[in-house]
């Protein structure tokens, strides 16, 4: 069964969950210390902005199903995460994590990923599929996607977007 426009059960997203967060650690797992802090790229960030880019994002799904607000979590204001703008959201995260070594920002992003786990316990397949807006308050609406779609995005394909990035950019850095 595909899990991009069908019904999943619980298993399916945790395993893909899962697997990629191994995967993308063996993938990060080839670069030293140096290659995720030096080269940037036309924005300015480097590899391990990547990585707190991808573990707040993570801690903003394991919020939003706790019930918990969303962009406290990630650390933007409401304003700016309703806002929906993405690149200046993006920027604020990331300048408030450049003090994080590489291997602070990769705990973390193991860490959101184990917190995103614990937060999709309590629902069950039909869980899944309930609407993000179900898991803000008023706490209601059945209209929008289901949440499953905000934790399938912010963890594995998350993790599929990003790794090109990573290495292109410490490619280009190594003028390889």
């Amino acid at each position: 069964m595909s899990d991009a426009n069908s019904k999943l059960d619980k298993q399916t997203p945790l395993t893909r969950m899962n697997e990629g967060l191994s995967d993308f650690l063996a993938f990060l797992d080839q670069f030293s210390e140096a290659q995720l802090l030096e080269p940037t790229d036309a924005a300015g960030w480097n590899a391990r902005d990547h990585l707190t880019h991808l573990a707040v994002w993570a801690d903003g799904v394991a919020a939003l199903l706790r019930r918990e607000d969303r962009w406290a979590a990630m650390g933007v204001s409401e304003a700016l995460g309703e806002s929906h703008d993405f690149d200046a959201m993006n920027e604020a995260i990331v300048i408030q994590h450049r003090h994080l070594a590489p291997q602070q920002a990769r705990r973390w992003l193991v860490n959101a990923h184990e917190q995103l786990v614990a937060a999709m316990e309590p629902l069950d397949d039909d869980g899944l599929q309930l609407s993000y807006e179900r898991f803000v308050p008023p706490f209601t609406d059945d209209g929008g996607s289901p949440v499953v779609s905000y934790i399938k995005a912010d963890t594995y394909e998350h993790y599929e977007e990003h790794a090109p990035w990573i290495e292109a950019l410490i490619r280009e850095g190594e003028g390889a």
